[in-house]
């Protein structure tokens, strides 16, 4: 069955480690036959949530008219989400975390989803990246509208400089789990 495949890119480098996991992530699954979208998240105005809970209100409707509405239709319309990002101090960075806040909006309405977890960044292995894990995992926990689950996480470890991540088997595993889905 074709899928739909939404990357939101997350980090501030468009040839970043991550954003090059995710061109891997997104190979796999356009070879598997399904259909594949990235999202540049510092190419877009995102406003930071304003904790005012009309979204709820209003089926999903934000009050801050920003390119976060964009995001939402994008997002509901997906089978398969994809954060690509990389970590700063053992958790998302500040363009990630404030999509994933606004994406409050919308909780009740995704449905069926598979989220997927692409991050790199100085950390020397998974051991240090608990916190990242378990935080993603909370995260989409938070969706519990139905059927929605973790598809899985690949990390680029001890990656700094842009391109470190290159020849790694995090590449492969990012383009391994994008064919499998």
């Amino acid at each position: 069955m074709k899928k739909k495949l939404l990357v939101l890119a997350g980090s501030a480098r468009k040839r970043g480690n991550s954003s090059l996991m995710a061109d891997e992530f997104i190979r796999g699954a356009k070879e598997a036959g399904h259909d594949a979208e990235k999202i540049y998240l510092t190419d877009k105005s995102v406003g930071g949530c304003l904790g005012c809970g009309a979204c709820q209100r209003n089926g999903g409707q934000c009050v801050q008219k920003d390119d976060m509405n964009e995001i939402y239709e994008k997002v509901k319309n997906a089978d398969v989400i994809v954060f690509a990002f990389p970590v700063y101090f053992y958790t998302w960075n500040g363009q990630m975390k404030t999509v994933l806040d606004r994406l409050y909006a919308v909780e009740p309405l995704l449905k069926d989803k598979t989220f997927y977890m692409l991050a790199s960044g100085q950390a020397p292995t998974e051991e240090y990246m608990t916190t990242m894990i378990d935080s993603f995992r909370r995260y989409i926990g938070c969706f519990r509208a139905g059927g929605n689950t973790e598809g899985g996480f690949v990390f680029g470890y001890g990656t700094d400089k842009p391109g470190d991540v290159v020849g790694t088997s995090a590449m492969e595993k990012a383009y391994e789990m994008g064919r499998a889905l």
